[in-house]
C-alpha cells in the first residue's frame, strides 16, 4: 500500500467525518435545523473526554494526528466545525457564539458524555471561554480541567508588532474575504505556478495558510510510547500512520490542506472578523469583553457553583509558544497576569521551548505539549467502575440534576454580567 493510500485511508475514516443536526430554537429566531460536521477520536471508550476548540483554519481533520496519542493517554477527544467551515451550515457572523453554545450541550447529551474537559488552540480560545462561562456544570466535579494551548489575545492587549497588529488594520470587508482569496489562491494559482498544496500549508505567513498544528516532522530521537505510534496498519481496530515518517508527515499536511479548501470555508472569514475583535467575543446572554473582564465574571459564577455544588478547585493550564508572531511574549505575559489567584481555580501557565504559535501542539514530546496535556486529561478524571451501564445512568441523573440547577441560576449570571460590564 502507497503512503498516499495509507493516508487516505486514514483521514476517510467514519470518526473523522460525524454530522450532528441541532434543531431548530424558535427562541433565538432560528427557525431551521443547523448541520455541523465534527471528529470524534481518540479512545472512544474513555470516560475522560476533551471538548476542543481548534483555530483560525483548523477544521476537524487539522488535530486528527492526535489521535494515536489520545488513544495511548486513554483520552477521547470531540473536534467540531464552527459554522460556515468544514460541512457545518453557515450562520451571521454576530450569531457565531450563540450558535456554538446553543450546540455545545446538545452534542454531547447526544452523545451521552455527561462531563468533559476543556481544550483550545489559538483563537478557540474564544468559544472554550464562552463555553466554561455558559456551561461549569459540564466539567468533571472531580477534577474540573481547562488548558488553552497559545490562547488569543486581542490586539490592543498584546503590545505586538507583528501578523495580528496588521491584520487588525484591515476594514472587516476585506477581513470576510480573506477565505474565498485563500481558496482560489490553492484550487487555480498554486497548480498554474507549479506550488503544491503543502506550500499553502507551509510556515510562510506570507500565504493564508490552515494552521496544521500536529504535523511538524518528529524529531529523529523521539522515543515511541509503549503503546506504539510510530508503526502503520492498525491499533485496536483503527488505522493508524506512522507519525515519525517525514514523507507520510508531507502526504498528511497535503491531504489535510486539500480537504479543507474542497470543503465550506466562509466561516473562516467570519472566525477571523471575530478574533480581531470586529465583532464582540461573548454571547448576548453572557457579556465580557476581554479577559480582564472575563476572569472576575468566572470567579463570580465558579463561587456560586461552589456553594450549591461544593465543586473541586478548576484547573486551568495555559501553554505559550517560545516564538509566537501572533500574540508575542508581552502578549502571553498579559493574559497570565489576567489571572488573579481566586480560591475557585488555579491557574498555571508555562512557556514550550522550541515552539511557535502553530506547532505547539506538535505529537513528539520532545516539541510540543500534546503529552503532558492528555496525561491531565486522563488524571483528572476517575476511572469508571466495572458496571458501565450503570455508572452511565448515574451521571446522566447527576447531569440532569445539574442542569435544572443551572437553569435556576442562569438569571443572576446574566445580571451579574451586565452589573460587571457597566463597571
Amino acid at each position: 500500500m502507497t503512503c498516499t493510500t495509507e493516508v487516505r485511508q486514514y483521514l476517510s475514516q467514519p470518526r473523522f467525518h460525524k454530522t450532528f443536526i441541532l434543531s431548530p430554537n424558535p427562541e433565538t429566531g432560528r427557525l431551521k435545523p443547523h448541520r455541523f460536521s465534527y471528529s470524534d477520536f481518540g479512545d472512544h471508550s474513555s470516560n475522560a473526554v476533551v471538548l476542543f476548540c481548534g483555530g483560525l483554519m483548523a477544521t476537524r481533520l487539522c488535530y486528527s494526528p492526535l489521535d494515536q496519542l489520545a488513544n495511548t493517554h486513554n483520552v477521547r477527544i470531540i473536534h467540531a466545525d464552527r459554522p460556515g467551515i468544514g460541512r457545518s451550515s453557515t450562520i451571521n457572523l454576530e450569531k457565531r457564539v450563540q450558535l456554538w453554545l446553543e450546540m455545545v450541550p446538545q452534542l454531547l447529551k447526544r452523545l451521552n458524555i455527561p462531563y468533559v474537559s476543556l481544550a483550545s488552540h489559538s483563537g478557540g480560545s474564544i468559544y472554550l471561554l464562552n463555553t466554561l462561562l455558559a456551561y461549569p456544570h459540564l466539567l468533571h466535579p472531580h477534577q474540573p480541567y481547562v488548558c488553552l494551548f497559545a490562547p488569543w489575545v486581542s490586539v490592543t492587549d498584546c503590545i505586538h508588532s507583528g501578523l495580528q497588529v496588521l491584520t487588525s488594520q484591515l476594514p472587516a470587508s476585506v477581513i470576510g474575504q480573506w477565505a474565498p482569496i485563500a481558496k482560489v489562491y490553492n484550487t487555480n494559482i498554486a497548480p498554474l505556478l507549479g506550488l503544491s498544496s503543502s506550500h499553502v500549508g507551509s510556515r510562510d505567513p506570507l500565504y493564508p495558510l490552515p494552521i496544521l498544528p500536529t504535523l511538524s516532522p518528529t524529531s529523529s530521537n523521539w522515543k515511541v510510547p509503549a503503546g506504539g505510534l510510530s508503526f502503520p496498519g492498525m491499533y485496536k481496530n483503527k488505522l493508524v500512520l506512522a507519525l515519525d515518517n517525514d514523507v507520510v508527515i508531507e502526504e498528511l499536511r497535503q491531504r489535510i490542506t486539500n480537504v479543507t479548501f474542497s470543503e465550506s470555508m466562509d466561516g473562516m472569514s467570519a472566525d477571523a472578523q471575530l478574533f480581531l475583535g470586529k465583532v464582540p467575543w461573548c454571547s448576548p446572554s453572557i457579556v465580557w469583553s476581554d479577559i480582564d473582564h472575563f476572569v472576575p465574571l468566572l470567579s463570580k459564577i465558579l463561587e456560586e457553583e461552589d456553594r450549591m455544588h461544593n465543586h473541586a478547585t478548576l484547573r486551568i493550564d495555559a501553554f505559550h509558544a517560545e516564538h509566537d508572531n501572533m500574540v508575542g511574549q508581552k502578549g502571553g505575559q498579559w493574559f497570565d497576569d489576567c489571572w488573579k489567584k481566586h480560591p475557585s481555580y488555579h491557574y498555571s501557565s508555562e512557556v514550550v521551548r522550541g515552539t511557535d504559535h502553530d506547532y505547539i501542539l506538535d505529537v513528539d514530546p520532545a516539541i510540543g505539549a500534546s503529552e503532558k496535556w492528555l496525561r491531565r486529561v486522563r488524571d483528572a478524571v476517575p476511572r469508571p467502575v466495572a458496571n458501565v451501564e450503570g455508572t452511565s445512568l448515574l451521571t446522566n441523573e447527576a447531569l440532569s440534576r445539574r442542569t435544572h440547577s443551572l437553569q435556576r441560576t442562569i438569571g443572576w449570571i446574566k445580571r451579574l454580567s451586565w452589573r460587571i460590564h457597566r463597571h
